[in-house]
C-alpha cells in the first residue's frame, strides 16, 4: 500500500502522534537517525501552537466584525433619525438643500460604512452650523462625531484583524510544511529499516508498503436451502481479494456473526445448522492489505 501525507492539520496532528509513539516503541531497535527522533515532536508542538493562534485571530475577527455591525446599526439608525427630524426644514423630498448634510442625490441612508461614514461627517458638520433645538443630546453634531469615530474605528479594527488572519495562516501552513517534511524524512528512514510487510508500519501510523488495498466488498450474493439445514451460497468475486471469510449468525442463538470458513472460490456450503431456525449469512473479501466490510446479508430459514 502507499503511505500518502496529506498536507492538513487534522491529518498531520493525527499521523505525527502516532509517529512519536512509534518512536518511543522501537527507537531502541531500529536504526533512525537522531535529527529524525529529535525534530518531530517539536514539529508537532509548533504546528498546533500556530494553529491554536490561528483560530483565535479567527474567533477575534467575528468579534470585530460583530462591533463593526453594531456601529454601523447604530450610525444608520442615528441618520434615519436626524433625517426625519431635517424634513420640516429641509422638505420630505430630496433636494439640493440635503448635500450639506451628506445625504446627496437621494434621502437614502447608506448602510456601507464607506458611504455611511462620509454623511456622518456631513451630518456632524451641518448639526455643528445648524442644530436642532429641544432635539435632546442624541441628536447633536458630538454624538454624530462619537458615531463616526466608532465606525471609523470598527472598520479598522477589522481589516487589521483580517490582515492578522492571514499571517496566522500562513505561519501555520510554514510549521504543517515542515510537519510534512519530518514525516516524510521518517517515512524515508522506516523503508531503509523496516521490511515491506514488517507490523512495525503500523506502530508509526503508516500502512505497510508491501500490503496490498484492501479487496472491495463481495456482491450479489446469494444463499439458498439444501436439504433441511444446510446452506448453499455463491458470490461475485471482489477486486484485489485472495480469499474469501464466510459468516453465520443464528438468530437468537449467536450474539453476533461467527466466521465458519475461508474458501478461496466463489461459493461455499454451511452444514449442521439448527433445524426450523433463521439464519444470517454473509461474506467478506481478504488479502494480506486486510478485511473488506461484509456483504449484504442474506436470510435463510431452515426445517
Amino acid at each position: 500500500m502507499k503511505n500518502t501525507i496529506k498536507r492538513t492539520i487534522g491529518f498531520l496532528a493525527n499521523l505525527g502522534n502516532k509517529a512519536i509513539a512509534g518512536m518511543t516503541l522501537y527507537v531502541p531497535q531500529l536504526t533512525l537517525p537522531n535529527s529524525v527522533t529529535a525534530n518531530l515532536p517539536g514539529r508537532l508542538d509548533a504546528m498546533t501552537l500556530a494553529d491554536t493562534d490561528h483560530k483565535e485571530t479567527i474567533v477575534q475577527l467575528k468579534a470585530r466584525q460583530l462591533a463593526l455591525n453594531g456601529a454601523r446599526q447604530s450610525g444608520v439608525a442615528f441618520t434615519r433619525i436626524i433625517r426625519e427630524q431635517l424634513k420640516p426644514r429641509l422638505g420630505q423630498r430630496y433636494s439640493q438643500a440635503w448635500d450639506a448634510t451628506g445625504l446627496t442625490g437621494s434621502l437614502r441612508v447608506p448602510e456601507f460604512e464607506s458611504e455611511l461614514l462620509r454623511v456622518l461627517y456631513s451630518m456632524a458638520a451641518y448639526l455643528t452650523t445648524y442644530p436642532i433645538a429641544d432635539a435632546g443630546a442624541n441628536a447633536t453634531a458630538a454624538h454624530a462625531s462619537a458615531l463616526h469615530d466608532a465606525l471609523a474605528a470598527a472598520s479598522a479594527a477589522v481589516i487589521q484583524q483580517k490582515d492578522a488572519v492571514d499571517q496566522a495562516m500562513k505561519y501555520r501552513d510554514e510549521k504543517a510544511k515542515a510537519m510534512e517534511f519530518a514525516l516524510r524524512i521518517l517515512l524515508s528512514e522506516l523503508h531503509k529499516t523496516l521490511t515491506p510487510l514488517d507490523s512495525r508500519w503500523f506502530a508509526f501510523g503508516f500502512k505497510k508498503p508491501g500490503a496490498r488495498a484492501t479487496p472491495d466488498v463481495p456482491l450479489n450474493l446469494l444463499a439458498v436451502l439444501i436439504g433441511t439445514n444446510a446452506i448453499s451460497m455463491k458470490w461475485d468475486g471482489a477486486p484485489r481479494a485472495e480469499y474469501y471469510r464466510v459468516w453465520k449468525k443464528v438468530i437468537g442463538v449467536d450474539a453476533d456473526y461467527v466466521s465458519v470458513g475461508s474458501p478461496a472460490d466463489l461459493d461455499f456450503t454451511i452444514e449442521g445448522l439448527p433445524g426450523n431456525s433463521q439464519v444470517e449469512v454473509v461474506v467478506s473479501a481478504v488479502n494480506n492489505g486486510g478485511q473488506s466490510a461484509w456483504s449484504t446479508a442474506v436470510l435463510v430459514q431452515t426445517l
